[in-house]
């Protein structure tokens, strides 16, 4: 058995520690894998940070965690992790009371999805301190564990159009997960993230990594933008074979696109720029671009194809 001293600044929690209600799934041994499956489960990282344009991390949290079943297995200490003068908690302030602080988080969940596998998913804020013991102590869970795959999303502002599908550049030491896959892969320097730091640690580590990283339009990259996150759930799920919700998410991007759609119609200045992004899209696009969903040699199946493949899938759900 591992206890919370064998992981620095992880505090693993009790079997019945954050439970969630009756419909979450039974509690799992973080290490012995008791009453899961016995599979190796993939990891999926998604934490605020400099790359986190459209609040694509948040928009993940909300929607795997308002929808899955799911328990918080551990969480990370903060106030050996965070500056709080440079990014101060809030609190409600009602008549003469405080409450519900709201503070900065790392917190680890295991998650069920739409077919009942389990995966853990890393959430919460960026730590301004201990990158390498954070790492490092993620490394230690990873082998204790034995992921079998360590996924990481995250996205860029970029110059790239609304009118667009979104782009991705992927990366990793999974060919069959990464060849093929990005629209744009520049030689270049970039400031690392956590999830950068951990992608390239575990790399070195010999573990299986693959990440995602999602391009958003630049205009857009201030606010919610619930495309960035479909996109992302598209291909975590299909590089650790997990079935993901994007319905409320798909809803809330058409009303979004709706919206911006509106607006540059009424700005002519706006319409003339994203006119200008689009030719420079269209010149620069990659047209040959392979799915994860779809096997070297496949078919791509239509829509009539698809509809009936999720209609037998539901049947046999219970």
């Amino acid at each position: 058995m591992t206890n919370a001293e064998e992981f620095n600044l992880l505090h693993i929690h009790a079997h019945d520690e954050g439970m969630e209600s009756d419909a979450a799934p039974e509690s799992t041994d973080l290490v012995r894998h008791e009453g899961s499956t016995g599979a190796r489960m993939p990891l999926l990282v998604s934490i605020s940070g400099h790359t986190d344009a459209g609040q694509l991390s948040e928009q993940l949290a909300e929607t795997l965690l308002g929808t899955l079943p799911h328990r918080s297995v551990a969480h990370f200490e903060v106030d050996d992790l965070f500056d709080y003068r440079s990014r101060r908690p809030q609190l409600t302030f009602t008549e003469n009371r405080f409450s519900e602080l709201q503070g900065p988080r790392l917190e680890l969940f295991e998650v069920r999805d739409a077919s009942g596998r389990p995966f853990l998913l890393l959430t919460g804020d960026e730590p301004d301190f201990q990158w390498e013991s954070v790492t490092e102590t993620l490394l230690q869970l990873i082998e204790q564990i034995d992921v079998r795959l360590v996924v990481t999303v995250d996205s860029l502002g970029l110059p790239t159009p609304h009118t667009r599908p979104i782009g991705v550049t992927a990366h990793g030491n999974r060919k069959d997960l990464v060849k093929g896959i990005s629209t744009w892969s520049p030689d270049a320097k970039i400031e690392a993230g956590l999830s950068q730091m951990l992608e390239l640690r575990a790399d070195e580590a010999g573990r299986d990594v693959v990440g995602y990283t999602l391009h958003v339009p630049h205009y857009l990259a201030g606010g919610k933008y619930p495309q960035v996150a479909v996109a992302a759930l598209e291909y975590a799920g299909a590089a650790g074979e997990l079935i993901l919700p994007t319905d409320e998410l798909r809803e809330g991007a058409r009303s979004v696109d709706a919206d911006i759609t509106r607006q540059v119609e009424q700005a002519p200045e706006i319409a003339h720029l994203v006119k200008q992004l689009e030719a420079n899209f269209d010149q620069y696009a990659t047209t040959n671009q392979r799915s994860l969903l779809v096997k070297e040699g496949d078919a791509v199946p239509d829509a009539e194809e698809l509809g009936a493949a999720v209609e037998e899938f539901l049947r046999n759900q219970d």
